[in-house]
């Protein structure tokens, strides 16, 4: 155990930064932790880590041999090991701060390295992950089998909204930040401090991240999600302040929203979103705005673009959109603003290349009928087997994150198509996979390779299909006649 314990405090000086001048304290910690008083000195470490896992590893096998946790506490035990060895939340403000001062990307690189070494971000984890790239008719989708996160159905969001009290009030509030509640909470967690629209959040990255620097600005103060009209002023004011990062809004509402609907937050990161590469279906003008490129971005679902070096007047813009939007009804295109709740909503969308400020309104309903009893412009029924939960502004963007029961639902498929299981049973979660097994295998029997790729085909072509059903305005004449009069409506004039 003391050569383990030795590892992990050399781990964390490499690693860490943790100051020698610690290490006595530091070890006194783990030791107690771990219920032990005697310490042989001396020790060396048996291995030198370069991962979390590999150091932190061994002291929570003891742990778990001695009875001072059970299996399935085994990674909350390594969270809290590791933030005794990590620098003190205050500790990485200032220095987060300090090489803000010099450059911005540096620091938030500085802070993504440092929770990847805590294991905060679950590199190791991510790296397993299953991503591909589909070449779809309006742009490329990233898709992704995400095998770290558990698939969260509409009905639970919504009911989690709903929860208030204790403590930590939600998944996300501040209180989180070391917190071990009934050791079930990653004590790893770090974050800065943000001041956007005037009002404090904070920045921490995402443990089980979709894409490179993935992270959450988070209000300080526990409210619930809304885009009003002072989203779009935030979002500017973090691009200012990381102008290599974009940065979004989910609607607040369920289905159409993120899984957290409870805690006001935004997503971002470092990252190219497949909305970003698109080209332009329309261009479109608006009296007394002179500054901004308006456009309908070629793209699956309702969106329009503001393109500026004026800040203010595309927030101007911004807000004429969304107090429009909030109570427009366009019936032919089944589209009813509100009934006994709110069903007009947004996925608003930030970011900054040079001076120019872009930001993308996503326009969004979450609507239910008899026919749709999950949204009207959700994923369509046919389509659950492969994506059930709300689609928020990830999706909506372009990038697809599939649970991780599709790889071995997907695999069986393949295995199938392939001629290695000679008598399917597509029976329990494998029935809805029986037509696509039956469809993609008409030709006769694949390679597992060629399997493999005409099984991802067909998932990136649902996901092609699911972005065209969250489109509130459909590419149909009838959808494009009501997106031409909802922009009239509000000024915008489309150019002959």
């Amino acid at each position: 155990m003391n050569g383990a314990l030795e590892n992990l405090l050399v781990y964390a000086k490499r690693h860490l930064e943790l100051d020698p001048r610690d290490e006595v304290y530091v070890r006194n910690r783990l030791l107690e932790a771990l219920g032990e008083e005697d310490y042989e000195e001396g020790k060396t470490p048996a291995a030198t880590a370069d991962n979390p896992e590999e150091a932190v590893g061994p002291l929570v096998d003891f742990a778990l041999k001695k009875g001072l946790i059970q299996e399935e506490e085994r990674e909350y035990f390594a969270f809290k090991l590791l933030d005794m060895v990590a620098l003190y939340p205050s500790e990485i403000i200032d220095r987060f701060q300090e090489k803000y001062a010099k450059s911005p990307l540096s620091a938030f690189e500085w802070l993504h390295k440092y929770n990847v070494k805590s294991d905060y971000v679950r590199a190791g984890k991510i790296a397993k992950n299953i991503k591909w790239v589909y070449e779809g008719s309006k742009g490329n989708l990233e898709i992704t089998v995400n095998l770290s996160k558990p698939e969260i159905l509409h009905t639970e969001v919504k009911k989690a909204a709903q929860k208030r009290g204790g403590y930590p009030k939600c998944a996300i509030c501040a209180e989180n930040i070391g917190y071990a509640g009934k050791g079930t909470y990653r004590q790893n967690l770090r974050a800065v401090p943000l001041t956007l629209g005037g009002e404090e959040y904070f920045w921490q990255f995402s443990p089980y991240a979709y894409f490179h620097h993935h992270g959450i600005a988070v209000s300080l103060e526990h409210k619930p999600m809304r885009v009003d009209l002072k989203t779009a002023g935030k979002l500017f004011d973090f691009v200012d302040y990381i102008p290599d990062y974009f940065i979004g809004s989910n609607a607040g509402l369920p289905r159409v929203g993120g899984s957290i609907l409870a805690h006001d937050h935004f997503q971002g990161g470092l990252h190219r979103m497949p909305l970003f590469e698109t080209g332009t279906r329309r261009r479109l003008l608006a009296d007394g705005f002179k500054n901004t490129d308006i456009t309908v971005p070629e793209w699956y679902n309702s969106v329009i673009r503001l393109r500026g070096r004026d800040r203010a007047e595309i927030e101007e813009i911004a807000r004429k959109i969304i107090s429009a939007w909030e109570a427009y009804d366009d019936l032919e295109n089944d589209i009813i603003a509100r009934t006994d709740e709110q069903h007009n909503g947004f996925s608003v969308i930030a970011r900054k290349e040079g001076g120019t400020y872009i930001l993308d309104v996503v326009l969004r309903n979450n609507r239910t009928s008899g026919e749709y009893p999950d949204g009207i412009f959700h994923a369509h029924p046919e389509y659950h087997h492969i994506k059930s939960e709300g689609i928020g502004l990830i999706e909506a963007s372009g990038l697809f994150v599939l649970p991780p029961r599709l790889k071995g639902q997907l695999g069986y498929v393949q295995a199938v198509l392939a001629g290695e299981i000679q008598e399917p049973k597509f029976e329990g979660d494998l029935e809805p996979f029986r037509d696509m097994a039956s469809s993609l295998g008409k030709n006769g029997k694949m390679t597992p390779e060629a399997a493999e790729e005409a099984v991802r085909k067909e998932v990136g072509r649902i996901c092609e299909k699911i972005l065209e059903n969250i489109a509130v305005f459909k590419d149909t004449e009838k959808g494009r006649l009501g997106f031409r009069r909802f922009l009239e409506s509000i000024g915008l004039k489309e150019v002959e």
